[in-house]
């Protein structure tokens, strides 16, 4: 997780004179009631068997941690082996242990003060229900114990072919009756599905239907637009699509078609922004009703080519001015000891011309901490304590870009600084990291790293990812440019926000890096049509 690099850098200068202040504090009066000191206290691994549980499942400000258990692991019988917490913590919870995770487990942490924290336990199961001759995918509810699927009118009901049936885990389930006995729907039929110490009854049920194609979904980007949809097996299944008013539909190629059973889904690229389309399915003759969709506009957000800069109280900010402020560093923590790890880099650019510009990123090392130079789409709203900061991550935006592309060049050092976890790494060379991410998130996310509140990158509110992390062997000698295609995890809701980062020291927020690593980008570029195969 990529944060501002300058806790670190106030903690080590504070660091020198509260000794200092503490003697006064001492020879002025002496007292019994000395507060105890605020510290957090949080989960910092949860290790155990049948799960994993990352970093990125821990979050500190709801005092969650979340393990994911195998699809075979007994929910009601899981073995957690430890749960690492803040060092000096204690647990009222006892590990080792057996505990049955359909519940939450609340555990208290104390020190000074108490911290609740709850782990929770979630478990995907891969269920499928499919029959011969089915049209679409099948609804399969886990809660009411519910499949249904559809098969065309006319079809044989007392005779049903069951292709595949998996209603719990894999190589542990049983099924009362198997599925080769299961071959009349004259009305429903019901199956017991048992697995560890669970016997579940489940209710299938087959209906027939006269719609032999439809459009399940189409969601419209700005020059692409991804489309689900159903029809009958071993038929012509496919999607046509046009601008609406006009005669003349397009065939979406076979290349671009993913046909399983009787589900179709497609990607096609090469629209034209902010356009209106109509969308069909088809099945052989049979043609779905058609569904209308929006292409987005070809939106870039504000000095993506880092060409705008100015300087205040001491801190170089990628901005026109501070009216429109779409970037921002951790220059405003570091400036105070009169370091400015990201600067304006006037001679070495990607693009030649009057008054161009890139984003000069420097990993320093200042009173013995690592500030590594970092830009990001937000803003630095300030020093949290003696040993954090507070920043605000994320600019607001409602398209769907396909992929972030630009320049980046790279004179990476070796690492000669590192945190206790990152000390494997002293002597080898520094990486740099680029990211891009959509969210839906109602307010820019406010990073708090005193109080270990960082983003999530695999939680729900992250709705498309992409990174790029070259692996580079030596100096640079001039630009290259590179693409990250962006990942989309979900397309049923809409972004709010966008997120874009760049650091000289991929993990310079642990304080680990390569003093005099630069990073150079220049020309950031929003790309919005289908990529080619090979990403570029």
């Amino acid at each position: 997780m990529y944060i501002c690099k300058m806790p670190g850098l106030m903690r080590k200068i504070l660091g020198r004179y509260i000794p200092f202040l503490a003697v006064l504090a001492l020879s002025a009066c002496i007292r019994n009631d000395i507060p105890y000191p605020v510290v957090e206290l949080s989960v910092t691994s949860v290790t155990g068997e049948g799960f994993t549980c990352a970093a990125s499942d821990i979050d500190a400000s709801s005092r969650t941690a979340v393990i994911h258990l195998d699809e075979t692991t007994d929910i009601s019988n899981v073995v957690i082996s430890e749960v690492g917490v803040t060092e000096g913590a204690r647990a009222d919870v006892s590990f080792p242990g057996i505990f049955d995770m359909r519940s939450d487990l609340h555990l208290v942490l104390e020190l000074y003060q108490q911290y609740e924290w709850t782990i929770k336990a979630e478990q995907a199961i891969e269920r499928s229900f499919r029959v011969e001759g089915q049209i679409g995918a099948s609804e399969i509810d886990a809660v009411k114990h519910e499949a249904r699927a559809y098969v065309p009118e006319g079809t044989d009901m007392s005779s049903i072919n069951i292709l595949e049936m998996k209603l719990g885990p894999e190589g542990i389930t049983t099924y009362s009756p198997a599925k080769e006995e299961i071959t009349s729907f004259e009305t429903y039929r019901t199956v017991d599905v048992k697995y560890h110490s669970f016997t579940e009854t489940w209710t299938l049920y087959l209906e027939t239907t006269d719609v032999l194609a439809s459009m399940g979904s189409a969601v419209a980007g700005t020059r692409v637009m991804w489309l689900e949809g159903s029809g009958v097996p071993d038929t012509g299944l496919g999607f046509r699509y046009r601008k609406s008013g006009e005669e003349t539909w397009t065939e979406v190629a076979d290349a671009e078609l993913t046909v399983s059973g009787g589900t179709i889904s497609a990607y096609v690229g090469g629209l034209e922004p902010e356009t209106v389309y109509e969308v069909v399915a088809y099945s052989d003759d049979y043609v779905s009703d058609a569904v209308t969709v929006t292409t987005g506009a070809d939106v870039q957000l504000h000095n993506m080519s880092f060409d705008n800069w100015y300087q205040s109280g001491g801190s170089w900010y990628p901005d026109l001015d501070s009216s429109y402020q779409i970037w921002d560093s951790a220059n405003p923590g570091s400036s105070v000891v009169g370091t400015n790890p990201t600067t304006p880099e006037e001679t070495d650019v990607a693009v030649a011309g009057d008054g161009k510009k890139a984003a000069r990123l420097q990993t320093h090392v200042v009173f013995g901490m690592i500030a590594a130079g970092n830009v990001y789409t937000g803003k630095f709203l300030g020093l949290a304590g003696l040993s954090g900061a507070r920043l605000n991550w994320g600019v607001e935006f409602t398209s769907r870009p396909t992929a972030l592309k630009g320049y980046y060049k790279y004179m990476p050092e070796l690492i000669s600084d590192s945190d206790d976890d990152h000390s494997g790494l002293v002597g080898k060379l520094d990486t740099c990291q680029i990211q891009i991410l959509l969210t839906d998130w109602d307010t820019p996310f406010e990073v708090n790293t005193s109080a270990g509140k960082f983003v999530n990158f695999d939680a729900d509110y992250v709705l498309a990812y992409g990174k790029f992390e070259p692996e580079v062997s030596g100096d640079m000698q001039s630009y290259e440019e590179f693409t990250i295609p962006l990942e989309y995890r979900d397309l049923t809701r809409e972004p709010k926000y966008i997120v874009i980062t760049a650091c000289a020291s991929k993990y310079g927020d642990y304080f680990t890096g390569g003093e005099g690593s630069v990073l150079l980008v220049d020309e950031l570029e929003l790309e919005y049509d289908k990529l080619p195969d090979d990403g570029l």
